[in-house]
């Protein structure tokens, strides 16, 4: 019995070392989908349609992300399916898609899962109907935060994608 508890014990420890270590973004499996319809607004009155003003008026330009995920919530979904229709009447138009963390974990992790969120808003937006040779993507990690306090407030204002017209 002794030496099961011992092993066990040296499992437990391995496995939570492992995990301590792991320098991969998750993304959570319990994401659903949106399925409601949007309707693109029309153009507001004093602002040139085309524009990166036009797309935040009509269709928003930000989405965010919970703690160390990369899944597109509904919220989020539903921001996107604005920008395709968009991005579907303005063709000429193409975005960067810039993927942003909050100030924890490595510099490293922090690239990769900015990386991975900038990715998803770009694979959700093929699947909608835009080609792919007018979406880019960059990952800013935690270097370009939009709050820089220090507390879960700001953090969750950071874990965000911006999407930007290119230039």
């Amino acid at each position: 019995m002794n030496k099961m508890f011992k092993l066990l014990a040296v499992c437990a420890i391995a496995v939570a070392l492992t995990a301590c270590g792991d320098e991969t973004p998750q993304s959570s499996t319990d994401v659903v989908e949106y399925t409601g319809t949007v309707t693109l607004p029309p153009a507001k009155s004093g602002i040139k349609e085309g524009t990166q003003e036009d797309l935040v008026a009509r269709a928003g330009n930000m989405i965010h992300f919970g703690t160390d995920e990369y899944s597109l919530s509904k919220e989020a979904q539903r921001v996107l399916k604005l920008q395709s229709l968009w991005l579907k009447q303005y063709e000429n138009v193409s975005i960067v898609i810039e993927g942003h963390c909050d100030e924890r974990g490595t510099k490293k992790y922090n690239y990769a899962l900015g990386e991975r969120r900038a990715n998803a808003a770009k694979a959700f937006l093929i699947a909608q109907g835009i080609k792919a040779n007018r979406i880019q993507t960059v990952s800013y990690g935690k270097d370009k935060p939009l709050d820089p306090a220090s507390n879960e407030s700001a953090w969750s204002r950071n874990r965000r994608d911006v999407t930007v017209i290119a230039q």
